[in-house]
């Protein structure tokens, strides 16, 4: 018959090596983990609810006059996406350190106690003499030295170098789309402005209109359908006007982000929405792309990674050498067993080892290592051929909003002359009120199309910069003319 036993060399023992355990590692369950996340965002709650009370001293709080190069500069030092990245510069140089390790000498302390139940013995005279004690301890310092990797070390630091510089160019790239993004938003708000304006300009002269209107009724000149017409007009742009401020508020408020700055800053934007001529050459705009775009140098670099990759799989194929040497403190006495003191010892090797069989470990590495490469090489040439899309499509962007900006800016002049005549027209008694209407609307909608083509220069020749990799460095931080 068999016995349960709970004693602590049965199903009790298993049961409590079992709670150890379990105490060591801990209980995940989802009500926890969601609990836990659960108090993390009621943290963040709290954190910003007391930055929105005032207490938030981390962030910039800007005032007064801000220009383009200024809100570059500083979302060049705030912007948090930007500080997170440059944090990957810490990991490359870490990486490269480790690199280097591999041909540095190792040393190593090992250190051990033994207890015997029982010491050998060995008759001497009839005599019996113990071989060593029940108690042993010894200590040792173990020195090694890598000689020969099969190139695995000296592909590894190369390979760590070519990471950092790529880390490099990642860090450029989003420094380049904060550089747009921020130069992008400032332009956003100088539309926003600018169209605040034409609805206010709108606004005035649908008033004075208005006023016009009223007066004639009164006279008996007009209707009081005349006058009920232009009361709408007045809402209307009104309307407008509330509709342009809003998304000039909003406006402001993705620069701000973007800059990295409080919401609570109060800045008067100084450069304006001006138009100058700008015609690139295709040429020479891809040639500074193929030199420049982060995207090309960081597709380069990527393929030179991948080729110490192969150099390092290659490795598994070639023996390694390496040179150790050991100094030992153990008692009893490592050279005498007999002798129950300290002693100590120490040696020396070279060992080679030449792996004959793998399992075809490295075989399966070394195809791993040669897809990377080739795949590598496919996304270069992948990466030229978007540069140099981007690159095209940025020119003749620039090329259709000149000939929009041209166009609007006679139209311009004509829909102000169109206004000037009607207005003539109906203080003579010859034009309608809706004429006087559609003349006031063709010009608001005339003035509208004129800043939308100026933006759209602007927008164009942003991107063009970004598709040639000018704005991914302090040199390339510029005005909106540049």
């Amino acid at each position: 018959m068999r016995h349960m036993t709970t004693g602590p060399g049965g199903g009790g023992m298993r049961v409590l090596c079992a709670a150890a355990v379990l105490a060591s590692v801990g209980c995940v369950t989802r009500t926890g983990v969601y609990d836990d996340i659960y108090r993390n965002r009621n943290a963040a709650y709290q954190a910003w609810k007391s930055a929105k009370e005032g207490q938030e001293g981390a962030q910039l709080v800007l005032t007064g006059k801000l220009s383009i190069q200024k809100a570059v500069k500083t979302a060049w030092k705030n912007n948090k996406l930007l500080g997170a990245i440059r944090e990957q510069r810490e990991n490359a140089k870490g990486r490269i350190i480790e690199a280097y390790s591999a041909v540095l000498p190792k040393l190593d302390f090992r250190g051990g106690y033994t207890r015997l139940d029982k010491v050998p013995t060995f008759k001497a005279g009839g005599v019996s003499v113990p071989m060593g004690n029940r108690n042993n301890y010894s200590g040792s310092l173990v020195l090694t030295q890598p000689f020969f990797q099969g190139g695995a070390i000296a592909a590894g630091i190369r390979g760590a170098n070519i990471f950092a510089f790529l880390t490099d160019e990642e860090v450029a790239t989003v420094q380049q789309d904060v550089v747009y993004q921020t130069r992008l938003t400032y332009y956003d708000s100088l539309l926003a402005r600018e169209l605040v304006k034409v609805s206010e300009g709108d606004l005035k002269l649908a008033k004075a209109h208005l006023g016009d209107v009223q007066k004639k009724k009164a006279a008996g000149v007009v209707s009081a359908y005349d006058v009920l017409r232009a009361r709408v007009e007045v809402s209307n742009v009104e309307a407008q006007l509330i509709e342009r401020q809003n998304a000039s508020h909003l406006a402001m408020t993705m620069l701000l982000k973007t800059m990295g700055v409080s919401q609570e800053s109060r800045v008067e934007l100084i450069d304006k929405l001006e138009y100058k001529p700008a015609l690139p050459a295709l040429e020479q705009a891809v040639k500074k792309a193929f030199h420049e775009r982060p995207e090309i140098l960081k597709a380069e670099l990527a393929v030179k990674l991948n080729r110490e990759l192969v150099v390092d799989a290659r490795s598994g194929f070639l023996p390694r050498v390496e040179g150790t040497y050991t100094r030992t403190r153990a008692k009893p006495d490592p050279h005498d067993q007999t002798r129950q003191d300290w002693g100590n010892e120490w040696s020396a090797a070279m060992t080679m080892i030449w792996p004959i069989f793998d399992g075809l470990a490295s075989v399966g590495r070394m195809r791993q290592a040669r897809a990377d490469l080739q795949r590598s090489v496919i996304e270069l040439a992948e990466a030229e051929e978007q540069v140099l899309l981007d690159v095209k499509q940025a020119l003749f962007s620039i090329e259709d909003a000149e000939k929009f900006v041209k166009s609007q800016s006679e139209n311009r002049k004509r829909a102000e002359e169109g206004l000037r005549l009607a207005k003539a027209g109906y203080d003579a008694g010859v034009n309608t009120e809706i004429e006087m209407l559609d003349a006031r609307q063709a010009l608001s909608e005339t003035h509208a199309l004129y800043y939308q083509a100026v933006y759209s220069h602007q927008k164009a020749k942003l991107a063009l910069e970004r598709a040639t990799g000018a704005l991914k460095s302090p040199k390339g931080i510029g005005g909106p003319n540049k």
